[in-house]
């Protein structure tokens, strides 16, 4: 299944796609994205993902021209050239060509440029489910909400990038960053979550975290069935002593840490409540 592409309004494929070198996104970072993953064939609630990057354009002052109807229109347009089954749809909003390597949106005066990217969808393993992810709390701090707000989902993740290879240099798979006050905020790209005394937790959102959609979708399960799930804030200790820890996101829904810091979490396999929400989850969002 082929990789395509369509720019500002142009389907391509991937060996076409381009944008111009004085693009802002490239130069600075300086744009937004969202990640749709399709479920049976269908976007999985787009109005959601187009309600959270309308919200980060406009934290960074920059126009989304499409309603989400366009915004469906031309995601199904692309996915028709890239091909049946499930895909990867990632979305990307920057501020648009600058005049010169200036800093400045002054320097920007034209239309942002709009790509979407359409690719299979790519899932983590049965045994990646099974076995669960090593994690490694980092000594990299995420970015504070006064400086660039984790809440605004850029394409500026060199705080996430940082993260995850001082988890890799300890042979982790994945980062776990706290913020300046010492309270658990995220992964690198997954909400984290941790089970302590049967009771699951979650940060919230003061603690600087982007909100994740299947985050969301999940503490309105547990609400709607009155689970014991709260956002709280989680200090250091709290997490080391987690009696599971689980990961969530668009591309891997629940997805248990087994493993933080060389150490097992629990018996170091997937816990009850992990499984049981997971379960319940798939329930929740395939009620066919």
């Amino acid at each position: 299944m082929p990789v395509m592409f369509q720019i500002n309004g142009k389907i391509v494929p991937e060996s076409e796609a381009y944008v111009p070198a004085m693009d802002r996104g490239f130069l600075f970072g300086d744009g937004v994205y969202e990640v749709i993953r399709t479920r049976g064939g269908k976007l999985f609630h787009p109005e959601l993902h187009y309600a959270r990057l309308t919200q980060s354009a406009q934290r960074l002052r920059i126009p989304f021209p499409w309603s989400l109807e366009e915004l469906e229109k031309n995601i199904e347009a692309t996915r028709e050239a890239a091909g049946t089954g499930e895909h990867y749809v990632r979305i990307i909003l920057t501020r648009g060509t600058g005049l010169a390597p200036n800093i400045d949106p002054a320097h920007a005066p034209s239309a942002p440029n709009i790509v979407l990217l359409v690719r299979p969808l790519e899932l983590p393993s049965r045994e990646q489910y099974e076995k669960g992810f090593s994690a490694w709390l980092v000594n990299t701090l995420r970015n504070h909400r006064q400086a660039l707000d984790p809440a605004i989902k850029s394409g500026n993740y060199l705080n996430n990038i940082i993260a995850l290879m001082e988890a890799k240099d300890h042979g982790a798979d994945v980062a776990l960053l706290l913020n300046s006050d010492g309270f658990l905020t995220e992964a690198p790209t997954s909400n984290v979550w941790i089970v302590k005394d049967g009771r699951t937790l979650t940060p919230p959102p003061e603690a600087g975290i982007l909100l994740g959609i299947t985050r969301g979708l999940l503490l309105d399960m547990a609400r709607r069935e009155d689970l014991p799930v709260y956002e709280e804030a989680i200090s250091r200790e709290t997490l080391l002593e987690a009696d599971e820890i689980f990961l969530t996101s668009t591309l891997k829904d629940i997805l248990a840490i087994t493993a933080l810091n060389g150490n097992p979490v629990g018996d170091g396999k997937p816990g009850p409540v992990t499984k049981d929400l997971a379960r319940r989850f798939h329930q929740f969002v395939e009620p066919d």
